[in-house]
Formats: C-alpha cells, structure tokens, sequence
C-alpha cells in the first residue's frame, strides 16, 4: 500500500531515437541551408574577387566572380524550390559541385604557378627580417626560406582543396538526400 507505481510508457531498446522530420521541416531547412550558404558564398567569394581584382591579380579575381556565380546559382536554386519548382534541388546540387571544381581549379593554378620568391620579395621589409630572424633562431638557412614557402604553399592549398571536396561533398550529398522530402512537400505525398 505504501509504493507508488509510475506509469510510463514501455521503451524498447534503440527505440529512443526521435522520429525522422516531416517533409515540411527538411524542406524549410533545405531552404535556410540553401539560403544562408549562398549569401556566405557570395560574400566571401566577392571580397575574394573584389581584393585580387585591386591588387591587379588577375587568376583569382576570375576564380571569385566564378565562385560568387555559384553562391547565386544556389539561391536561384532555393528561390525555385521555394515557388514550387523541384529542379531547384538540381540548381543547389550544381552549385556544390561547381564550386568544388572552381577551387580545385584553383587550387591546382596556385600549387603550379606559386612564385616563392616573388612572394618574399612583396613582403615588407620589416617582415622580411623578422622572417630571417626566425628562421635563424630555428637553425635553418635563410636562403632556404623560398623552398619552405613553396612547400606551405602546396600544403595550404592542398587542404584547401581535401576540405572543399569533404564539405561541397557533403552539401550536395545531403540536397541529393533531401530531395524525397522536398518532392513530397512540392508534389504531395501521393505522387511525384
């Protein structure tokens, strides 16, 4: 008389998980993701431009209004799905894989035609010896600075080039995925 029973639903076990989104909640997230990478893109794509385009630097301007192109190519694409049309879907994939190309490309220009020393010789001065300083105190030869600058440079875009493929891969992995939800939301759930 004097224990208290609780009554609680039964748990089976692994089914604590929550229940996968309705439809209408990944389509109104593939729109906000659509949305807010696209402006990002443009925004940092343009000031990218914009920079190379004032210092006179020619193959990265190009590669920014590609880059911002594809920004816009993916808010077209969450514009269309957002007016019912599912190709939208195929916009914002195209706009993944396309940006992926751009900064491979990129990336490929700026391993093959990096100038080591041209870099140093832009450098200011007071940078410069504080460069040789460093290089000093960590026992390495200053007239091997171009060599190791070459090599990070190889490095940076290197990454630059893995971490654009895991991420645009990724993105355009998941509007791929999205795109039963996103149908059934455009066309309903009885036919596509």
């Amino acid at each position: 008389k004097g224990k208290r029973r609780v009554n609680a639903p039964p748990v089976m076990a692994g089914k604590n998980a929550k229940p996968p989104p309705l439809p209408f909640d990944v389509f109104e997230r593939v729109l906000r993701v659509a949305n807010f990478d696209g402006k990002l893109l443009v925004v940092i794509a343009g000031t990218f431009a914009l920079m190379a385009a004032i210092s006179r630097n020619l193959p990265p301007t190009v590669v920014g209004v590609i880059a911002s192109g594809w920004g816009i190519a993916e808010i077209h694409g969450a514009n269309k799905l957002r007016n019912g049309d599912p190709r939208g879907l195929d916009w914002m994939i195209w706009a993944q894989l396309g940006i992926m190309l751009t900064v491979f490309f990129y990336a490929g220009w700026m391993i093959t035609h990096f100038n080591a020393t041209d870099f140093l010789n832009a450098v200011p001065q007071l940078a410069l010896e504080n460069l040789e300083k460093q290089f000093a105190e960590a026992g390495l030869s200053t007239a091997d600075m171009p060599r190791y600058f070459q090599s990070m440079s190889t490095e940076v875009y290197s990454l630059v080039a893995l971490l654009t493929f895991i991420f645009q891969g990724l993105m355009a992995r998941y509007y791929h995925r999205s795109r039963p939800a996103v149908e059934t939301v455009i066309f309903g759930s009885g036919r596509r």
